[in-house]
Formats: C-alpha cells, structure tokens, sequence
C-alpha cells in the first residue's frame, strides 16, 4: 500500500495582482518589467475581426532570428558589442531548455549578458556569481564595460553551445534590424528567421460581459475560453458546466473578434498595441465598452514578479491581462513558480 504522504503535494503559491483605474504609463511600467514573451491574446468585442492597426503592428518589422549552435562567445565579440549593444537594444534567450535543470542565457535591451549555470560547472568557469536556488548560480555580465575580456572568453568557451531567438531593435531607425542576422551569418552560425504567428478567432456569443459587472478573474477565464475555442454553451445539463459571466450591463452584441500571437514577443510590441488599445476605446461611444490584451512570459526565462523582486531565471507560468475602458485601465496579473 502506498503512503497516503507521499502523493500530499502542496499546491503552488500563486501570485495574483488585481488594481483598478490604471493610467497607460503604469501598464507600461509592467509591461516592460519584463523582456521575454510567448503569446498575446487581443480581445476586441462588437467587431467581426481585429482593428487593422493591430494586425499591422503586429506584421510588421516583427522577425526574430534564431540562433543553432552559438556559441556565447559570439556575445562578447568588440564589433558585436559596438554595433548592437551600444546602438540598441538586443533581446535575446535560450530556447529548448528547461532552466530547473540545464544551463540558460539571456541577452537584455540593458546590454547585460545573464548566464543561468548548475553549480558544478559553474565552479569551473572562474566567474563571480550569485547563488540561485536548485543548485544554480547566476553571473551578470556588463557586455558594455567588460574589463577582463580574455577571461571572460576563456569562462564562455567552456559552456556548450546554444540554441537562441534574439531580435534587436537599433536606436537609429533608418537601419534594418535584420542586420544582426546578416551579421551572425556572415560569422557561420545557422541563422533562420521566424514571422510570429497569428490566429483570428470569431467565436459565437449571444452577449458580452462588460468589466465593471465582473470580476476580473472571471472575465480573463472566459476570455481564455474563447480564445481557446471552447463551447461555452452546452445543451446538456452537467454537474460540472460552465456559465458565462453574468453582467447586468452586457453588450448586446453576438460579435466579438480574438486575435491571438504566438513567438518571441518584446515589450516594445505589447507597448504600442497597448496605446493604441487604449485610444480605440477612447474612441468608441458605445457605453461600458472595453478591450483587452493578455500576454504570457515564456517559462523559462530571466523573470521578475514585481518591482522590489529580483530577476532570475525560474520555471514559472504568468500571465497579465489589461482591460482598456472609458474610465481607467484595469490589470490583473495571475502566475505562480513551477518548482518551490
């Protein structure tokens, strides 16, 4: 027989954020507490599909590049460091690994090169570093003011090679991003370059919640349920059934338009959706009307929960969602680590 203990898991502590009459500058402030996204979910209701400059915002100059076999020694490199580092922001993470047990990097718009490295060959790298949790150390490097460079070199050869996305937005704006590609290419490592992917989604509704009647857990998971593509109105009756949200100021509309995004997403993208969000509802006269966008990390990059934490590397799953109406913003952000 088995011990009853050894299956009396404790459940993982979720994190919950909910604050209400929210200013644009404050969801940026959130928005771009963190640099590695996975997906973006833009909810807009009476309309048959999402606003053109959505679609176009998210179309357009959005490529990532990934990165097979690199070597983070490529990082370190002068001319690497002089015209990218300096001249912009890189956004860069390993991809593949699950950071609870293998070694992960990052690339940050700061210009720091974040090594996320197991003990046992972090001891033999000759670096300083932090301790992190699960057997991990975690070394920050400047890429701006390296003072050492050979042996920060020496350090990187001795890690295995990486699979990466990175993408870089240049300060200048009559230079292509695309030319970091170029540049890793015309170096020999394997560069392909990704479109990120989107799906239009019309699902049958017969009214809409509106954000001042619910709770705003409640209108994220329906929104999901949505977007997901699941029947929210079974025929049968079970125990177990979901119910729409009932909201006694509902919009009586059966249209409601879901575009969802799926890559490497940075900040700078989420940002300007965001504004231009905000101003479409502006615009909009129909009463209690909203929109939304929800956005989720990638699990296993450098994350930080609020703004007196730290970031690290952790496997976590979070997401934030921001309801844009006529009267202030509302956030609601849901995430909790994989592994205490």
């Amino acid at each position: 027989m088995l011990c009853p203990e050894v299956w009396d898991f404790p459940p993982p502590k979720v994190m919950v954020t909910h604050r209400k009459n929210q200013d644009l500058e404050s969801v940026n402030k959130t928005v771009n507490m963190n640099n590695y996204y996975k997906s973006l979910v833009v909810t807009c209701p009476d309309e048959i599909q999402a606003p053109g400059f959505i679609q176009d915002l998210i179309t357009e100059d959005t490529d990532y590049y990934k990165l097979s076999g690199c070597s983070l020694t490529e990082f370190v490199e002068p001319v690497f460091i002089e015209s990218f580092v300096k001249t912009g922001k890189v956004y860069c993470l390993s991809v593949d690994r699950n950071c609870i047990i293998e070694n992960c990097a990052a690339i940050t718009p700061e210009g720091h090169l974040v090594l996320h490295i197991v003990d046992y060959i972090y001891q033999t790298l000759g670096f300083e570093g932090t301790k992190r949790p699960h057997n991990f150390y975690e070394v920050k490097i400047d890429l701006k003011t390296i003072k050492n460079y050979s042996k920060v070199r020496t350090g990187l050869q001795k890690l295995a090679q990486f699979v990466l996305n990175i993408t870089w937005e240049p300060n200048n704006e009559n230079i292509c991003p695309s030319s970091i590609a170029k540049y890793f290419s015309d170096r020999g490592v394997s560069v392909s370059v990704h479109s990120l992917k989107t799906k239009s989604i019309l699902p049958t509704v017969t009214e809409i919640p509106v954000v001042k009647d619910v709770d705003a857990d409640e209108m994220v998971e329906w929104i999901g349920l949505l977007a997901l593509g699941v029947d929210i109105t079974p025929t049968d009756s079970y125990i177990s059934s979901y119910s729409q949200p009932e909201s006694e100021n509902a919009l009586k509309t059966g249209r409601i338009s879901i575009l969802t995004t799926k890559g490497f997403i940075t900040p700078p993208l989420i940002s300007n959706i965001c504004k231009k969000l905000s101003e479409f509802v502006q615009a909009r006269e129909t009463e209690n009307y909203w929109a939304s966008i929800s956005i989720q990390s990638d699990e296993n990059c450098l994350w930080q929960w609020n703004p007196s934490s730290q970031a690290m590397f952790q496997a976590h799953s979070s997401s934030s969602t921001v309801f844009f109406t006529h009267n202030g913003h509302v956030l609601y952000s849901v995430g909790h680590l994989k592994y205490s």
